[in-house]
């Protein structure tokens, strides 16, 4: 049987192609990634803004000593909605989580259409002692977790 030059040259570029898959996932398996030290999360954290950070740190001792907490959970999907800053504009925000009744009061559809969503009829959101820099770090900690 004699063997073309087409053949010769495509089983010889066959088995390079095999050889650099096979060399490509001998390289990929053998790093030394050790997902218990490294983890998407320090490597976002080495990427932010200091200021960020202590942002975000403060916002998670708020989220927590102010009880936000005990409704929302943030690695539960009911009683918490990601994407708060997309969603609603800042200043609705702040109001809401400082006041909700007030948005009540004034019919604000988006309270109506929040409150049905989860099944309340009443104000659950009153922080008066919370300044906007409280309630825009406890955002910087949800937007960032």
């Amino acid at each position: 049987m004699k063997l073309s030059a087409n053949v010769i040259l495509g089983s010889i570029i066959s088995i390079v192609l095999l050889f650099m898959i096979f060399w490509t996932v001998n390289i990929q398996t053998e790093t030394d990634y050790d997902p218990t030290k490294h983890t998407l999360k320090d490597e976002i954290e080495e990427k932010l803004d200091p200021l960020l950070l202590l942002s975000m740190e403060r916002g998670k001792d708020l989220w927590i000593n102010e009880g936000c907490i005990r409704c929302h959970k943030l690695t539960a999907k009911d009683g918490f909605l990601r994407g708060l800053k997309e969603r609603w504009e800042i200043q609705w925000l702040i109001q809401y989580i400082k006041d909700e009744q007030i948005l009540i009061d004034q019919k604000d559809p988006d309270v109506i259409t929040l409150n049905a969503e989860w099944n309340s009829n009443k104000s659950e959101h009153s922080n008066p002692n919370l300044s906007e820099k409280d309630i825009m770090d406890i955002l910087s900690y949800v937007d960032g977790y």
